[in-house]
């Protein structure tokens, strides 16, 4: 047995191996293509590709071991001067403007938001308009906001809304959801990350070195341009999946057929039984179930044992269905294959077994589902693999 499992280990192994080389050339295959069909070059790809280098970059420069003990330490040191004016909960409509809107950007945002005041003064929901919902979960002390919300706070009640304002930032209307002259540590924690967070690259946490080298585009960094290469291959590889997609539903009939076709691989070296192991109180209930089970598909065993005990609700008895090998099951063991003892259960003296015994291998692929659909996806992915490799030569040789 054990040098069984030894076998399955090495197996195993040498399989996933296959499969990630699999996976890691079709990657850089998918890549390729991509580039060939000059995604790279459209403006979408290139935005989208800008914003998640941003956010790796801003990752990778970032010291997050010493993030939770840095933020810690400023939220103790700034708890007192931050709780001065005290704190608040806000619900906000935002319509973003650039900084250097034109009067023309500036009176279309606040005709806008006219709007949508309108709308609320007649009855819809504040949370209709609302884009961040858990923005109203955070508290933000009142010293640290900008004038322009400071002074419609002033003379606002909980659960009331401000007339539309502008700032440096844009248009708003805010909603008062709570007030508090003080706060416990937890709940001051969120806003001093976010203020660590704006600091730039006043950061504490900033790797200088890496940051020097990205402010001033030295482009031989190998971190940096390993970064920003890794996010745009991966971000072309999800271009190429969502425009050749390979769907996650294994078609049953397909599965069938490559089962039969490659039904060697399945062989079994120690025989399995198919069936069920039912345990009863006694005999009479033993044979009523048996009866009832005797022409059921294995797989609708369970199904049809549970509608027996609806109908049978004062009866005490279980079932496990499966496909049992050799040596997994002490009850399986000893009714199928004669070998091992017959354990003793007070509670269940009766138990009988259902079903077949399979010595060769599985007589169906749902026997061995997960391992064919398994099988079967590597096979398709060898199958899209030798395509794109073929699709590049012939490309290549234009």
């Amino acid at each position: 047995m054990r040098y069984l499992f030894l076998s399955v280990c090495f197996l195993w192994v040498c399989f996933s191996a296959f499969a990630d080389k699999v996976d890691e050339e079709l990657f850089r295959l998918k890549v390729a293509d991509a580039e060939r069909c000059g995604w790279d070059t459209l403006s979408a790809f290139r935005h989208r590709c800008k914003v998640e280098q941003g956010k790796a970059l801003r990752s990778l420069m970032l010291d997050d071991k010493r993030a939770d003990s840095l933020h810690s330490a400023l939220c103790r040191e700034g708890m007192k001067r931050y709780s001065a004016q005290g704190w608040v909960r806000l619900e906000e409509i935002f319509i973003p403007l650039p900084q250097y809107a034109s009067r023309r950007e500036v009176e279309q945002a606040c005709r806008r938001m006219d709007s949508v005041y309108v709308s609320l003064q007649r009855g819809v929901s504040f949370e209709t308009y609302v884009k961040d919902k858990e923005d109203s979960v955070r508290w933000r002390p009142k010293v640290a906001l900008l004038d322009e919300f400071s002074r419609p706070l002033e003379t606002m009640r909980i659960g009331t809304y401000s007339e539309p304002f502008l700032s440096p930032l844009g248009v708003h209307i805010i909603k008062l959801v709570d007030e508090k002259s003080v706060i416990d540590f937890q709940e001051a924690f969120p806003s001093f990350k976010d203020y660590v967070d704006r600091l730039g690259k006043r950061n504490p946490m900033l790797d200088k070195k890496l940051y020097a080298h990205w402010r001033d585009g030295v482009e031989s960094d190998s971190v940096i341009a390993r970064c920003v290469a890794e996010v745009k291959n991966r971000l072309l590889a999800e271009w190429w999946d969502i425009r050749h997609p390979l769907s996650e539903r294994m078609d049953e009939k397909e599965l069938e057929r490559y089962f039969h076709a490659h039904k060697q691989a399945y062989a079994w070296e120690f025989p399995h039984y198919k069936g069920a192991v039912v345990f009863c109180q006694d005999k009479k209930t033993a044979s009523r179930i048996r009866k009832r089970l005797k022409k059921v598909p294995v797989p609708q065993m369970a199904d049809a044992f549970r509608e027996w005990q609806e109908e049978n609700p004062g009866v005490d008895a279980m079932i496990q269905v499966g496909l049992f090998q050799i040596g997994s099951n002490p009850y399986i063991d000893k009714l199928a294959f004669k070998c091992g003892e017959l354990p003793h259960d007070g509670h269940y003296p009766y138990v009988f077994i259902i079903g077949k015994r399979l010595k060769k291998g599985p007589e169906n692929y749902t026997d061995v589902r997960r391992l064919v659909e398994k099988d079967f996806r590597l096979a398709l992915k060898q199958k899209l693999l030798d395509e794109l490799k073929a699709r590049l030569e012939i490309q290549a040789a234009l």
